[in-house]
């Protein structure tokens, strides 16, 4: 299984949260976080919103 680094910062506060996961998992938690409007990172890369789900 092929794992990355997922780390995310929960409403912009405090400190980044790292965790080891599989890759499909990754991309999952990535792309809801970032559409809640938090900073993600998958192995030290920003992850972007998709415009079209962002929440209000």
């Amino acid at each position: 299984m092929k794992t990355q680094e997922l780390a995310y910062k929960p409403y912009g506060i405090g400190s980044w949260t790292h965790v080891t996961v599989s890759k499909d998992v990754a991309q999952a938690l990535a792309s809801e976080y970032s559409n809640y409007g938090w900073e993600v990172k998958i192995d030290g890369n920003v992850v972007e919103a998709e415009p079209s789900l962002k929440a209000a």
